[in-house]
């Protein structure tokens, strides 16, 4: 499925009654070209060459989860950071390392065929799912095998 751009960013902004901003089209640019989710502090870093401040980002952030253009991610069971949802980037979920915090990205339809059969069987409407599963990744798993 392909996913939305920046037309169909302003747009959707301009149908929910926000305000299309040259802010807002920093941060979703920034998002778009991030290959994981960001915290705000992570943000700031790319955006930093715009001036946008961390009080205008969390701003910007929270507005975009009320929106549902984004939604937070717990990493480490600490930090939050943010990703774009659907239709705006691919659903997927996420492997999170125990270890060293590492996202993996987790593309796999059959863990969506399993949340729609089991909201079948229940009755239940689901409107979205964000599923982590935690572990070791390779490298930790390697890193702890040696003596």
């Amino acid at each position: 499925m392909p996913t939305w751009g920046e037309k169909e960013f302003m747009q959707y902004l301009r149908d929910h009654r926000a305000r299309v901003t040259p802010n807002r089209l920093t941060v979703f640019r920034a998002m778009q070209k991030s290959t994981k989710p960001l915290t705000v502090p992570d943000l700031a870093i790319e955006v930093e060459d715009t001036g946008l401040n961390t009080a205008t980002l969390y701003r910007i952030m929270e507005t975009l989860a009320d929106l549902e253009i984004v939604h937070p991610v717990l990493q480490d069971h600490q930090s939050v950071a943010y990703e774009l949802i659907e239709p705006f980037a691919r659903h997927h979920d996420h492997m999170v390392c125990r270890q060293c915090g590492r996202t993996i990205d987790l593309y796999n339809c059959r863990l969506d065929e399993a949340v729609k059969s089991i909201s079948d069987d229940s009755g239940f409407r689901v409107d979205f799912h964000q599923m982590e599963v935690h572990g070791l990744c390779p490298d930790c798993q390697t890193a702890t095998r040696r003596p």
